[in-house]
């Protein structure tokens, strides 16, 4: 008699076990980690009107990457410029590109002794 409620109390619980493991794979609440979109500063090198592309020197890595833009984007920036260029993360697509202004470092006054 005791051996067979040891037995049936031990199917249970393992049973039971079990079925929290299934439980985990299967939820629908368990959402993936999107990536981030990347964000590139740097200074336009050239533009190729004729291909819709232009090259950016990227601030961090110095490194030049080629990203293709609008004829909108392409009329609005020169050589020269510093932009901010949204790139979906892990490809080259481009979100949006942004011209930022350059500010002049402000000149400090220095006093006379």
């Amino acid at each position: 008699m005791k051996k067979t409620i040891i037995v049936a109390v031990t199917l249970s619980l393992l049973l039971g076990l079990s079925s929290f493991t299934f439980a985990q794979v299967n939820n629908p609440k368990v959402t993936k980690i999107k990536p981030k979109n990347e964000e590139i500063r740097g200074e336009v090198i050239s533009i190729d009107s004729a291909n819709k592309q232009i090259v950016v020197r990227d601030n961090k890595t110095q490194t030049d990457k080629t990203f293709v833009v609008s004829e909108k984007v392409i009329k609005a920036v020169k050589v020269g410029d510093e932009v901010k260029v949204k790139v979906k993360a892990g490809t080259n697509q481009v979100l949006s590109v942004v011209k930022i202004k350059k500010t002049e470092p402000q000149k400090t006054q220095q006093k006379k002794q």
